[in-house]
């Protein structure tokens, strides 16, 4: 508790007549991870080194001031006990008096100094001061246990150019609460799952989004009150692939946009051209912002055989929608390379070409 806080409640004693204190009012617990939740929910796992931090609503919480005419004054606060599958009553030093109508405390869990790993279920909460009078919330919290990974699958294999389902199964899954899943491999941002669906407390179905890079990630799932569970090298991402891919011409002018034609050579286990709507990618910068390599669609797009595409390159045009009717192309490829040509097949085969560079010469384009 705050010094300031402190002498104010030393001078309400020093005034009093009564030294009965009030009865609280317990109102409410809330996890700041979930405010909007009731009742409250909190892990008896993980948290910071004190435990998971939580919040008592209510009013006439009234510390006791003690040893107010020594040098050591001392404030002793009420006490909070929980009351439901396992007794657990607060250490004092996991208490903080903000005001007469909010108390915090630190709940100890598993993984905490000191540890404390309650069992799962409903808690009834106390509030006594330390005068007298005790205020209960019956079911004020409900703790719950860590969720846990055991295996994560993608049954029907990867595909770079649509979403992959995932299916991963463990235990402490809830639908009511969905969690955050994300793949984490060294050196790139974490990658968060977006379609999830909790189809059972053991079962999670999702999806990895499309032209996700290929490599192997750790797992992780948190759940909203905050518990979290990783699985290392759980995931192995890898996409089938096409044959040898090679592009012509292999440069194009930054003034207008350039028909391309794309040979695929297939061998051993490499697939070839299928028919059907397939996305082709420039992997290049453009001059809006030029620091940053990314994917610019491939226009008119045409598969004539199970060896050949045809497609325009929009290197004067890049994101915008043609026609580009200024001669300084503003938003097109920043002249450079050499740049990657990426196909995204509609089997979910990828192949990748690269050596394409984009000139600023006005000349027309060499194969």
């Amino acid at each position: 508790m705050r010094l300031p806080a402190a002498a104010a409640l030393l001078s309400l004693v020093a005034c009093s007549e009564s030294t009965e204190g009030p009865t609280p009012k317990l109102e409410g617990l809330i996890n700041p991870l979930e405010r909007l939740v009731t009742p409250a929910r909190v892990c008896n796992a993980g948290g910071d080194a004190p435990g998971w931090r939580l919040e008592l609503i209510g009013s006439g919480f009234t510390p006791l001031p003690r040893d107010a005419l020594t040098d050591t004054p001392s404030v002793e606060l009420p006490q909070v006990t929980l009351s439901g599958p396992s007794d657990y009553t607060l250490p004092a030093d996991h208490l903080f008096f903000a005001r007469s109508e909010l108390m915090r405390m630190d709940l100890p869990t598993r993984d905490s100094t000191p540890s404390s790993q309650l069992a799962p279920g409903a808690y009834t909460v106390s509030v006594t001061n330390p005068l007298g009078g005790t205020a209960k919330l019956a079911d004020g919290l409900r703790v719950v246990p860590p969720p846990t990974l055991a295996s994560v699958t993608a049954p029907q294999g990867f595909s770079y150019g649509g979403g992959s389902p995932l299916v991963l199964e463990g235990s402490g899954f809830r639908a009511d609460a969905l969690p955050l899943i994300t793949l984490h491999r060294e050196g790139l941002e974490d990658q968060p799952l977006f379609s999830v669906t909790v189809a059972s407390d053991a079962r999670i179905d999702s999806e990895v989004p499309p032209a996700t890079p290929e490599g192997t990630y750790d797992v992780r799932i948190t759940n909203p009150e905050g518990c979290a569970v990783t699985r290392p090298q759980a995931l192995t991402v890898a996409y089938p692939k096409l044959g040898t891919l090679a592009a012509s011409p292999t440069s194009a002018p930054a003034s207008s946009d350039t028909s391309i034609t794309l040979t695929n050579t297939v061998s051993g286990g490499a697939r070839p051209f299928s028919p059907g709507i397939r996305d082709v990618y420039l992997v290049a910068p453009v001059k809006a912002d030029p620091g940053q390599r990314v994917n610019i669609p491939l226009r008119e797009v045409r598969f004539v055989s199970v060896t050949q595409l045809t497609a325009t390159v929009p290197t004067c045009a890049g994101f915008d929608p043609p026609p580009v009717t200024d001669p300084q192309c503003p938003s097109g490829v920043v002249p450079g390379g050499p740049y990657t040509l990426i196909v995204a097949d509609p089997s979910g085969a990828v192949g990748e070409v690269s050596g394409f560079t984009v000139s600023a010469s006005l000349a027309s384009p060499t194969p």
